[in-house]
């Protein structure tokens, strides 16, 4: 008897799921445990196993289709068996209407603008005159060298009806170089409009410069699922931000130093390619450390209590294309800043190459964002739920500071605490800092 294949749920926080290729065909023989398609989830492209036997009779869902988690996507039987009403069925749960939302088209009010008396100076709303809608799609304007036109009267303002300076001031029109066509030279909507087309045609004959249109980007899985968590985790957790600025002096002493030796012993050892320790990876073995020493920011806030974890998984913000994902460091107090620093290498390619299994990006007590490395000197993260703090670290900043009376040339740090006030309070996540700033400015105990 023919069976209907649905869309597997292949992470925990998946809903939906896009075909992103058929490994097998129709007419090919699959059973329980075989790969039949390549899944785009919320996080990583991910192998959909089959768990029925048979022949694949039919494709419901084509590649590059997105479907929810429970709705059919193959149908597999007995060789010959008949499925059309099958399929029709299969097609239908697919298609439903109930599966999306409508959302209802709002109508806008009418806009007014406030009129005022000379005389009295009292506002009253009057209503605006609708006048001939601007074309909804208008390329941008290729900037020529202005060729300044005399459009003044004697008084020194220039003639444009209303409408025609709105369209200039939005689309960067100067309208000295506009040509009037009304009364006296005046310049209208139809003037500014021809002057636009003017200068397209003169952009696209030049090809200097490309005409540029609004853009209608889909909305992949991932940016979705990250809409939908980062705005629950906004609204819902009472935020609030610790910035503690620090001596990086010492651990970029002790980085550069390392990474040398690292260097030297690579080249004796004839290996091509030494793994070089970045700042992140002493960043993450010190707050590897310091929530050891104060378990309680690494914790999570479980609704009629707050449970404090033993272990310490600290993620690693990685940016994809279209995206962001989030892999852990597990342990990560019990594993050397070596260690750490090439784990986070391994992580971040299966990340990009989206080969990620669930339990490489899930069920973690605590993330590190660093962006750094882009020029950022500080910034705030919004909270990865259900953790209860996450730090953001910018770039070593080169500046004059104090030090024994004397000011001299230093490298500083700034860091963000984000933290959720029903489980971390300012005291708690000071002392955290606080402790973060001993082992990164003592590197040292670090390499332990």
């Amino acid at each position: 008897m023919a069976k209907i294949i649905e869309m597997t749920q292949l992470s925990p926080t998946m809903s939906e799921g896009t075909i992103v290729k058929w490994t097998k065909k129709i007419g090919d023989e699959v059973g329980p445990g075989e790969i039949i398609a390549e899944v785009e989830t919320d996080k990583a492209v991910m192998e959909m196993e089959s768990f029925e036997r048979g022949k694949l009779l039919a494709i419901i869902a084509e590649e590059n289709s997105k479907v929810r988690v429970g709705l059919p996507v193959a149908i597999v039987g007995k060789e010959g068996e008949d499925v059309a009403v099958l399929i029709e069925t299969a097609k239908s749960r697919l298609h439903s209407p109930s599966t999306s939302e409508t959302k209802k088209e709002e109508t806008l009010p009418t806009p007014v603008k406030m009129e005022v008396s000379e005389s009295k100076k009292v506002e009253k709303p009057v209503e605006v005159k609708e006048e001939p809608q601007v074309p909804k799609v208008i390329p941008a304007i290729a900037h020529k060298a202005p060729v300044f036109v005399d459009r003044k009267r004697t008084d020194g303002r220039l003639l444009a009806s209303p409408l025609a300076k709105s369209m200039a001031l939005q689309y960067g029109i100067d309208l000295r170089n506009v040509e009037g066509s009304g009364p006296e030279g005046r310049i209208v909507k139809k003037d500014i409009e021809a002057y636009m087309q003017g200068a397209k045609s003169s952009s696209l004959s030049s090809g200097r410069s490309s005409i540029r249109k609004d853009e209608e980007i889909p909305i992949n899985s991932m940016r979705e699922v990250i809409a939908k968590r980062l705005t629950h985790s906004k609204q819902e957790l009472p935020h609030f931000y610790l910035n503690l600025e620090f001596d990086a002096e010492p651990l970029v002493k002790l980085r550069t130093e390392l990474n040398s030796s690292l260097v030297s012993f690579a080249q004796k050892r004839n290996i091509e390619n030494a793994d070089k320790l970045s700042l992140n990876d002493f960043i993450l073995k010190a707050c590897a450390f310091s929530l050891r020493e104060v378990p309680s920011v690494n914790a999570s806030w479980r609704g009629n209590y707050i449970l404090q974890h033993g272990r310490i998984d600290i993620g690693v913000a990685v940016a994809l294309e279209g995206g962001l994902i989030t892999p852990y460091i597990r342990n990560a107090d019990r594993k050397t800043v070596y260690d750490i620093g090439t784990e986070v290498k391994k992580l971040s390619n299966l990340a990009r190459e989206k080969k990620l299994k669930p339990d490489e990006y899930t069920d973690g007590t605590f993330t590190v964002s660093n962006l750094g490395m882009f020029g950022i000197s500080h910034f705030t993260a919004v909270i990865n739920e259900p953790e209860a703090a996450i730090l953001a670290v910018g770039g070593v900043i080169e500046k004059p500071v104090v030090k024994n009376g004397s000011i001299i040339a230093g490298k500083t740090m700034t860091v963000t605490l984000s933290c959720d006030h029903r489980v971390v309070d300012g005291a708690l996540g000071a002392k955290f800092l606080s402790v973060f700033r001993d082992y990164i400015e003592s590197p040292l105990l670090l390499m332990r």
